[in-house]
C-alpha cells in the first residue's frame, strides 16, 4: 500500500474525497476518529494491517489569531513541518507546567523540543502544528497557548497522535490542514469550514498527482 490518506471525521472526509481524483492502487482514504485517542489507535491498527510507504493527515485546525505567519488567513490550507503537543504536565490554564519544563521524557523518541518532524511534500515555509486534547473555548485559551508554542501556527486534536504513531513505525508522515476557524472564536458564522476543506483537497491532489515526491 503505497500510502494511506487519514482524516479524523466523515464530515471531513466526504467533502475531500468527493472533490479528488486519485487511483485506488496508489492511495487508500480512511476516518480515523475525532481527538487524539482514537485518532493514534486508529493510526497503529492502519499502518499494522496496511503496511503504508507514506501517510498523510488531513482536515480542519484553528487559527491562532498571534500565529507568526500573519499570511496565513482563515479559509486557507497548508503543510506543517512539525508538530509539538499541549497539555502534557500538571495543571490547568495558567497553572499548567510542560512535561517538557518539568524535566519530563514521556515519550522514547523525544527530541528534546518535544517535537516531531513531519515531511511536507515539495518546498514549503516553517509551519508548526500545535495538537490539544480540547479546543481553545474563548480567545485566552488560545493567547495562553500561543504565548506557550509561538512557532505554533494553529491547533488541531489529531496531529500529533498520528505523528508519534508513524514515527514509531519508522513511516514518514506529512500533514495538511485547512484553517475553518480562528481559534478560540466559537461563533460559526465567522468559520470557513467549506473553503478550508476544498483547500485541503487542492493540496491532496498536488500530492496524489504526484507533483511532489
Amino acid at each position: 500500500m503505497p500510502g494511506l490518506i487519514l482524516i479524523p471525521t466523515d464530515s471531513e472526509r466526504t467533502p475531500i474525497e468527493s472533490a479528488l481524483n486519485f487511483a485506488p492502487q496508489g492511495w487508500s482514504i480512511h476516518t480515523i476518529g475525532f481527538g487524539v485517542i482514537a485518532a493514534g489507535i486508529e493510526t497503529a491498527h492502519l499502518i499494522a494491517t496496511r503496511h503504508p510507504e507514506r501517510v498523510v493527515l488531513a482536515g480542519i485546525a484553528g487559527l491562532f489569531a498571534s500565529s507568526p505567519n500573519p499570511s496565513v488567513k482563515v479559509g486557507d490550507a497548508i503543510w506543517f513541518d512539525s508538530i509539538a503537543i499541549d497539555g502534557i504536565g500538571i495543571g490547568q490554564g495558567d497553572a499548567f507546567i510542560d512535561a517538557s519544563q518539568l524535566g519530563w521524557k514521556w515519550n522514547s523518541h523525544d527530541t528534546g523540543d518535544g517535537r516531531i518532524r513531519c515531511h511536507p511534500p515539495g518546498p514549503s515555509s516553517p509551519a508548526m502544528l500545535l495538537t490539544v486534547c480540547s479546543g481553545s473555548a474563548d480567545p485566552a485559551d488560545a493567547q495562553r497557548r500561543s504565548l506557550r508554542f509561538p512557532e505554533a501556527i494553529g491547533e488541531d486534536m489529531e496531529a500529533f497522535a498520528v505523528a508519534y504513531a508513524c514515527q514509531s513505525a519508522g513511516i514518514p508522515i506529512s500533514v495538511v490542514r485547512g484553517f475553518s476557524n480562528i481559534a478560540g472564536r466559537r461563533d460559526k458564522t465567522e468559520w470557513r469550514i467549506d473553503q478550508a476543506l476544498a483547500g485541503v483537497a487542492n493540496q491532496l491532489q498536488t500530492i496524489i498527482d504526484g507533483h511532489f515526491e
